[in-house]
C-alpha cells in the first residue's frame, strides 16, 4: 500500500468567457485527505497554438514534487468529448456528478459505478483502486472537486495571476505546498508601482494574503468534538467588547433578529463571531451572507480573520462560474444583491424547505426596504435563522421597515407575513431589534463635529446658475398644470450641479476652499474624505480629483469593478502619499472601515441626510483615535439653501421611530412644496 505522499489529483477546468485562455487546476490529496500540493497554469485549448489541453495537465503534473497515483476530473467543465483527447500515462476517471451520489451521507456507494475513466480502468487490486477505495470510505469526491474549483478561482482572481495571463507566450505552471508555500516560480515585487508578477525561476517567498486564504479553501475539514463551545474557549484575533459580546449571544439564542447598532460598531464582526461558534457547536453547517458587492471582499477577509476554519466561497463571475460556485458547499457563501436578483430562478431551485440553509444574512438591508424583486427572492430563501444587518432600517417611511421586518420574521416553516405601517409592526420591531448607539457604548470614542459652511458662487458658477435657473423657470411655467414632479427634480439636479462647479471653465467654490483646507490639513498628518452624488469630470467624483490632484487622490466610483475596490481603499490607507479618497456616495457610503480618515468633506447634499450620516460614519466608528470633522457645503442664494431648510424641518417628523432615520426628498416632497423652491405656486 503506498504511504500519505502519495495521493489522488483533482483536475479542475475553467474557460473565461470572452478570454483566449484556459486555466486549470491540479489539487494533490493524500489518501487521507490531507493537502499535498496544489498547481494551476493557464494556455489554449487548442492543440495548434502549441500546449493543447492534454500537454496542460501533463505539464501540470510534471510541474509538482507530487506526483499522483490517478486523476479525477468533473465531467462538464469542458465540451462534451474534450476528455476522450487527453493521453496521459495516469488513470483519469471522469465523475458523472448528475446522479445521487453527491447528495448521500454514503458516496463510496453511490459513486461506484459513476467514475468513467478515459483510456483503461486501473486494476482492481491495484494501489490506485486501493487509495480511491480507502478515500471513498470516509469522502465525498465532489467535495474535493468543489475545493479544488474553489483554489483555482482563488488563483486567477489575484491580480498578479491575472497579469501573467495577458503576457504572450507565457505558460509557466504554479505549484504550491502549505509547508511554507513552496513552489516552482518566484514572486517578483515590481518597482515604480508596478503589480506583483510570477517570473518561472526556482523557490519562492510569500507571505500574501493569497496563499493564507488558498490553503484555508484547500484544507481538510475539521472534525469537531466539543460542542459546547463558546466564545470563551475559542481562541480570537482580537477583544470583543462587552456590547458586542451581547450581540452575539443574541444572534446565538435568536432564529430572528435585526441588528441595528449604530454605524460603526462592528456589526460585521458580531455576526462571524456567532457564525464561528454556531458551527464549532455542531449547529451551523450552511450559511448565505447577501452584502453589497464593494464589501464582498471586505467579508471574506473578515470572515479569514476571525472564522479561519470555516471555508466558503464568494459566487460571481459569469453565469457558467456561478452555476458551480452555487454548488459547492462550505460553511459560507457570499453573494452580491446583484447576482442574487440575477440568480433568483436558480437559486429558489437549490434549497428546500426540507433542505434549508441554516443561516441566511442580509447586511446593509436597507436594500430590502422597497417590495421588489430582490426584496422578494431574499424572502423566500429556505432558512432556519433570519438576521438583518442595518444602520438605518429605515429611511424614508414607515413601510420600508415592514418590509425588512417580513424577512426578519419569516424562518423555517413559518408563513411569510406582511407588515405595513402601524401598531402591529412597532410592537413586533421592538421585539426583533436589537439596537446600540455609540454614545451609549463607547464613551470614549472622540466625537464626530458637524460644521454646515456656506460659501458664495465663482463668479462663473453664478453666471451659469442665474441663466440655468431663469430658463428652467421659465420652462417650468411654460407646462403650465402639465408640469410634473420630474421635471422639478431635473431642474434641481442641474443647479446642484453648477453648485459643485461652472460646467465651461470648472470653477468652483467649494473645490477651491476644500483645497486650501487640504493644504493645511495634510502638513499636521490628516487624510480626507469627498463625498459626491455625482461622478462627472464636470461637477462630481472626477472633477474634483482633477482640481485636487496635488493630494494624489485615489477614486472609489461604481466603474470600479467590485473586486477591485478593496484595493483602493487597501492603498489609501497603507500610503502616505494618497491624502484624500474621493468617492461617490452611493459605492462608498456603505461597509467599508476608513478610520484612517478625520476629515469627511460632502461636495454635495444628498436627498437623504441617513445616506449622508452612512458615509461620514465610514470614519467615525471604533478604532477613531482622533475627533472627526465632517463639513458639509451649501451655496448661498441658491437651491441648495432652500432644500437644506425643507430637509431639517422634514427629519424631526421621523425620530420617534427610529435613531439615525431620514427622509428621501424626491419622495417625500409633494409637488406643491417643489414648486415652492423656485418662487411657483
Amino acid at each position: 500500500m503506498s504511504d500519505e505522499s502519495e495521493g489522488i489529483g483533482w483536475l479542475r477546468f475553467d474557460l473565461p468567457p470572452d478570454k483566449p485562455n484556459i486555466h486549470l487546476a491540479l489539487f494533490v490529496t493524500s489518501p487521507s485527505g490531507e493537502p499535498l500540493e496544489f498547481s494551476f497554469i493557464w494556455g489554449s485549448p487548442k492543440p495548434e497554438d502549441g500546449l493543447g489541453i492534454s500537454s496542460l495537465v501533463e505539464t501540470l503534473v510534471q510541474s509538482g514534487t507530487q506526483e499522483p497515483l490517478l486523476l479525477l476530473a468533473r465531467e462538464g467543465d469542458l465540451p462534451k468529448g474534450t476528455f476522450q483527447q487527453l493521453k496521459a500515462t495516469l488513470p483519469i476517471g471522469m465523475i458523472r456528478l448528475d446522479t445521487e451520489g453527491t447528495k448521500t451521507d454514503n458516496p463510496a456507494n453511490e459513486f461506484s459505478g459513476n467514475i468513467d475513466w478515459i483510456q483503461e480502468a486501473p486494476a482492481q487490486q491495484s494501489i490506485e483502486m486501493a487509495i480511491l477505495r480507502k478515500f471513498m470510505s470516509n469522502y465525498n469526491l465532489f467535495e474535493y472537486l468543489e475545493r479544488a474549483g474553489k483554489g483555482l478561482v482563488e488563483a486567477f482572481a489575484q491580480p498578479n495571476i491575472q497579469a501573467l495571463c495577458t503576457i504572450p507566450g507565457l505558460k509557466a505552471p504554479i505549484s504550491l505546498q502549505p509547508n511554507n508555500i513552496k513552489a516552482k516560480g518566484r514572486l517578483v515585487n515590481g518597482e515604480n508601482n508596478t503589480p506583483q508578477l510570477w517570473s518561472n525561476s526556482s523557490g519562492i517567498d510569500t507571505e500574501s494574503g493569497f496563499t493564507t486564504s488558498l490553503w484555508q479553501i484547500l484544507a481538510k475539514p475539521i472534525i469537531q468534538q466539543d460542542t459546547n463551545s463558546s466564545y470563551f474557549s475559542l481562541q480570537w484575533p482580537g477583544t470583543l467588547m462587552p456590547f458586542q459580546k451581547d450581540g452575539v449571544q443574541a444572534l446565538i439564542n435568536m432564529d430572528r433578529l435585526l441588528l441595528s447598532d449604530d454605524m460603526g460598531l462592528g456589526k460585521t464582526v458580531q455576526v462571524i463571531a456567532a457564525l464561528r461558534i454556531l458551527w464549532k457547536q455542531g449547529k451551523l453547517t450552511s450559511s448565505l451572507i447577501v452584502t453589497p458587492a464593494s464589501i464582498l471582499d471586505q467579508w471574506r477577509q473578515e470572515l479569514n480573520r476571525w472564522a479561519p476554519e470555516m471555508n466558503g466561497i464568494i459566487v460571481r463571475g459569469s453565469p457558467t462560474q456561478r452555476g458551480w460556485q452555487w454548488q459547492a458547499g462550505g460553511e459560507f457563501t457570499l453573494v452580491s444583491y446583484d447576482i442574487l436578483r440575477q440568480d433568483g430562478k436558480f437559486i429558489t431551485g437549490l434549497r428546500s424547505i426540507e433542505n434549508p440553509w441554516d443561516v441566511v444574512v442580509l447586511d446593509e438591508a436597507q436594500r430590502i426596504k422597497n417590495r421588489i424583486k430582490t426584496s422578494q427572492i431574499a424572502k423566500k430563501l429556505p432558512r432556519l435563522r433570519s438576521w438583518a444587518l442595518t444602520g438605518t432600517p429605515l429611511e424614508n417611511h414607515e413601510n420600508e421597515l415592514g418590509s425588512i421586518i417580513e424577512y426578519v420574521d419569516h424562518v423555517g416553516r413559518v408563513t411569510a407575513k406582511r407588515y405595513f405601517a402601524g401598531t402591529e409592526l412597532r410592537e413586533r420591531h421592538q421585539q426583533l431589534q436589537l439596537r446600540r448607539k455609540k454614545a451609549d457604548v463607547l464613551p470614549d470614542l472622540p466625537p464626530k463635529l458637524e460644521t454646515k459652511l456656506t460659501i458664495p458662487l465663482h463668479p462663473d458658477q453664478r453666471k451659469s446658475y442665474v441663466q440655468a435657473e431663469v430658463s428652467g423657470i421659465v420652462y417650468l411655467k411654460s407646462l403650465g398644470k402639465e408640469v410634473k414632479v420630474e421635471h422639478i427634480l431635473a431642474l434641481i439636479v442641474r443647479l446642484k450641479q453648477i453648485c459643485n462647479a461652472d460646467p465651461k471653465t470648472g470653477a468652483s467654490s467649494k473645490l477651491e476652499n476644500i483645497s486650501e483646507r487640504l493644504q493645511t490639513l495634510t502638513e499636521q498628518g490628516h487624510k480626507a474624505l469627498i463625498f459626491s452624488q455625482f461622478k462627472s469630470q464636470y461637477y462630481g467624483v472626477l472633477a474634483a480629483a482633477k482640481y485636487l490632484k496635488n493630494y494624489n487622490p485615489m477614486i472609489l466610483t461604481g466603474d470600479i469593478p467590485p473586486e477591485f475596490r478593496s484595493e483602493v481603499v487597501n492603498s489609501f490607507k497603507a500610503s502616505k502619499s494618497h491624502q484624500a479618497l474621493i468617492l461617490s456616495l452611493k459605492v462608498g457610503g456603505v461597509g467599508l472601515n476608513l478610520q484612517e480618515a478625520s476629515y469627511v468633506f460632502h461636495l454635495d447634499r444628498w436627498w437623504n441626510p441617513a445616506v449622508e450620516r452612512q458615509a461620514e460614519d465610514r470614519s467615525h466608528r471604533m478604532g477613531q483615535k482622533v475627533k472627526v470633522n465632517v463639513i458639509k457645503y451649501s451655496c448661498e442664494n441658491t437651491i441648495e439653501e432652500r432644500i437644506d431648510l425643507i430637509l431639517n424641518k422634514k427629519q424631526a417628523l421621523f425620530d420617534d421611530l427610529i435613531d439615525d432615520v431620514s427622509l428621501d426628498l424626491s419622495t417625500k416632497l409633494n409637488r406643491k412644496e417643489l414648486l415652492a423652491l423656485f418662487g411657483l405656486g
